[in-house]
């Protein structure tokens, strides 16, 4: 009787494991992170307010992976013109500069920043000042994060990176 029900038991976890194919994350999810909600480009463009502090999902396509500290990067929706910044913190790996032209679908929290996207750290983009000197860094200037600064929507937001996926 009782190998019966454990051989039921066995039968009905290998079923319930088959057929769980999905695409998996190139990077690690953050442990307790809160589920996140998929949310389309377009709805975040029009009310970037409405999602700070909250985890959610985007799709886009990678305009520019940062060459200095390969922690930055920005993906556009349907306007090419609308760019979200994502930064990667300390503890994340750098993104792969293979990504640059791809369709994603990134995960992070949206939170706002005051001014120029900044890393954690506090450390400037290339082209920017480096902190405690007067002099510009040297490496390449980002024309990108030019444009982020210029555009009228998304401008101080920033996501969070959690992780991704390719399309």
């Amino acid at each position: 009787m009782i190998r019966r029900i454990f051989s039921f038991v066995v039968i009905a976890a290998v079923i319930s494991s088959c057929g769980n194919t999905g695409k998996k994350d190139v990077s690690s999810k953050v442990e307790g992170s809160e589920s996140a909600v998929k949310v389309e480009f377009t709805a975040l463009v029009e009310n970037p307010d409405n999602f700070v502090g909250k985890n959610i999902i985007v799709e886009g396509k990678v305009v520019h992976v940062c060459t200095v500290s390969g922690k930055k990067l920005f993906i556009v929706g349907e306007n090419p013109d609308i760019r979200l910044f994502i930064a990667a913190g300390e503890n994340m790996p750098k993104f792969p500069m293979e990504l640059l032209g791809s369709e994603v679908t990134v995960e992070g929290v949206i939170t706002k920043a005051g001014g120029a996207p900044e890393m954690a750290s506090g450390e400037k983009h290339a082209g920017m000042m480096a902190e405690g000197t007067a002099k510009p860094m040297t490496g390449d200037s980002c024309e990108t994060e030019t444009a982020l600064a210029k555009q009228s929507s998304l401008a101080n937001v920033i996501m969070d990176y959690k992780s991704h996926t390719v399309k």
